[in-house]
C-alpha cells in the first residue's frame, strides 16, 4: 500500500475517483430532480457495509455461540440478509422495496443485536462457570433496541443526510490524494531531473579528463660507447 500511495498515476486516479463520487454525492443531497444515481450508489455502499458485517461479524458468533443465542444469531442473518436483497431491489423501482429508507435498514441492524445480546445475557444468568454479561452492557443492549425500534418506526436521520456525510469524507479524501499526487508528480520529476543533471556532469567531465590523461613515455634504449681504435695503437 506504501508503494501505491507514492505512485502518483494511482492517487491521480484515485483522486478523480473520489472527485466524481463527491459531486455526485451532493447532487442528490441537493435533491436535484431526476438526479436519482446518489441515491442508489447510497443503497448500494450500504448493502456492501451489511454484506461485510455480515461475513465478519455475525459468522463468527454463530460459530461461537452455543443454543438459543446461535439459533438468533441465525434469524439475525436471515433477516439482515433480506434487508440487502431490499436495498437491491429499490434500484430496479419495486413498489414494496422502492420506499425504503436507509435509515430503517440501519435500525433494524441495531435492534437485531440489541436484541441478540439481551437474549444471550439472559441464557447466561443460569449457568455457572461463565463470565456474565455486566449491568452497564445489559442497558446499553436495552437502549440499543428501543433505538432501533424508534428509527424503523420513525426514521429521524434522511437518506440525504448519509449523502451529505458520504459527500464531506469523498470531498476530504480528494483533497488528501490530490496533495499526494502533487507531491508524488514533484518527487518523480525531481529526480528525473537529478538524474539527468547527473548524466550532463559526467558527460562534461569525460573529454577534460582525457586531456588531464598523462601522455604514456616512450622508453628509449641507452646508446652503447662507441670504441674507436686509433692507428698507433694498431
Amino acid at each position: 500500500m506504501q508503494k501505491l500511495m507514492k505512485n502518483w498515476v494511482f492517487t491521480m486516479i484515485t483522486c478523480i475517483l473520489l472527485s466524481v463520487l463527491t459531486v455526485i454525492m451532493l447532487l442528490g443531497a441537493f435533491e436535484i430532480k431526476g438526479f436519482t444515481l446518489a441515491q442508489d450508489i447510497l443503497h448500494l455502499l450500504v448493502a456492501v457495509v451489511l454484506a461485510i458485517y455480515i461475513i465478519f461479524t455475525l459468522f463468527p458468533m454463530i460459530v461461537h455461540y452455543r443454543g438459543v443465542p446461535q439459533l438468533f444469531v441465525g434469524v439475525e442473518i436471515v433477516l439482515l440478509i433480506v434487508a440487502m436483497i431490499a436495498l437491491v431491489f429499490a434500484q430496479v423501482n419495486v413498489p414494496f422495496f422502492s420506499a425504503l429508507q436507509v435509515c430503517s435498514v440501519v435500525g433494524l441492524a441495531i435492534w437485531l443485536r440489541g436484541a441478540v445480546e439481551i437474549i444471550h445475557a439472559y441464557t447466561l444468568q443460569g449457568t455457572q462457570g461463565k463470565k456474565k454479561t455486566p449491568l452497564w452492557a445489559l442497558c446499553l443492549y436495552i437502549l440499543l433496541c428501543a433505538f432501533g425500534v424508534w428509527q424503523m418506526a420513525n426514521p429521524t436521520i434522511e437518506d440525504k443526510h448519509f449523502l451529505f456525510v458520504i459527500g464531506g469524507v469523498s470531498l476530504v479524501m480528494a483533497v488528501i490524494f490530490g496533495y499526494a499526487t502533487a507531491q508524488n508528480r514533484k518527487a518523480v520529476c525531481g529526480g528525473k531531473k537529478k538524474e539527468k543533471k547527473k548524466k550532463k556532469q559526467k558527460s562534461d567531465k569525460e573529454p577534460i579528463a582525457k586531456l588531464e590523461e598523462p601522455k604514456a613515455e616512450t622508453a628509449v634504449a641507452p646508446r652503447e660507447n662507441a670504441v674507436t681504435v686509433s692507428e698507433d695503437a694498431k
